[in-house]
């Protein structure tokens, strides 16, 4: 376990990311290994996503070094490419929203999950 921000958490192992829409040869993945190298990713997808208002769906499976897995998928927009911390933000607001049918605030305490800058 590693410490972050002056509590023990369990640090993140590895994360898929992959893209569903916007590539003519279908979906593809990318596996990484930190909050930081999925930011880039995203942003580098969101700068080719569909304009206009339109998404492309990318899904995401992050493994924690304990085993436990989270998975869930993200709506990449074109404004994506110039904001900071996305999946990071994205799962903190589905725990928010989604809190009361599960133990969201445990997860929270548990796993090593960035603030959003």
């Amino acid at each position: 376990m590693a410490i972050v921000q002056g509590r023990n958490k369990i640090e993140v192992k590895g994360i898929l990311v992959s893209r569903k829409d916007g590539s003519a040869r279908g979906p593809y993945y990318v596996v990484l290994g930190t909050w930081e190298e999925v930011d880039v990713i995203l942003r580098l997808w969101a700068k080719s996503a569909g304009g206009n208002g339109c998404f492309e769906t990318c899904d995401f499976r992050v493994v924690f070094a304990d085993g436990y897995t989270y998975t869930g998928s993200f709506y990449l927009k074109q404004q994506d490419a110039f904001l900071r911390d996305l999946l990071p933000k994205h799962i903190r607001r589905t725990c928010e929203e989604t809190g009361i049918a599960w133990d969201a605030e445990g997860f929270l305490g548990k796993y090593a999950i960035p603030n959003a800058a």
